[in-house]
């Protein structure tokens, strides 16, 4: 008979520790660290949000404040500054949106990683569309056995920046 844990092996200890039932030492706090630092990204982004939007839906407010300035110039000026910064902080507010939604959806990716005991997640597109959905899924991560999750990247654009600007600038101590 197969080994009853191989469904298993991709999945994270429940006690945590360095001889954990499922492998590796990734602590019994799970996925609480990721949680809790995107959930730090969403607020601010929110809040900026909020403020892009009533810039670009309050130009009349705004642009009272101009009526009287004394010189027409300035009035027409303003207007148009206004009326191109106005757009643009709409665009910037679509844009966070959308982020605001996908950083929602690597919360509820990590939580459910969480659960699952799922060991080496990252909320990647495809590690996402790896999870189990409904009872079909469930049943077939329980019986079927999980698929493994994609490996973080080692190398990505912003670790290979980062290690250049440390390497510019060396250790200054």
């Amino acid at each position: 008979m197969a080994d009853p844990d191989a469904r298993n092996v991709n999945r994270a200890p429940s006690e945590g520790g360095e001889h954990g039932k499922y492998g590796g030492n990734e602590g019994a706090d799970g996925y609480k660290i990721e949680i809790a630092s995107v959930k730090g990204l969403i607020a601010p982004l929110e809040e900026s949000v909020v403020g892009a939007r009533a810039v670009k839906n309050d130009q009349e407010k705004l642009t009272a404040y101009l009526q009287h300035c004394g010189a027409p110039e300035l009035l027409e000026s303003g207007k148009a500054f206004l009326t191109e910064w106005g757009f643009g902080m709409g665009e910037l507010a679509d844009h966070a949106d959308a982020v605001v939604e996908r950083l929602y959806e690597a919360i509820a990716g990590y939580m459910l990683a969480d659960l699952m005991r799922i060991k080496d997640f990252w909320p990647s597109d495809e590690n996402m569309a790896k999870l189990p959905s409904g009872a079909a899924g469930n049943w077939s991560w329980e019986h079927v056995g999980a698929p493994e999750m994609e490996k973080r990247p080692e190398d990505t654009a912003l670790s290979k920046f980062a290690r250049k600007l440390q390497s510019e600038y060396g250790d200054e101590s």
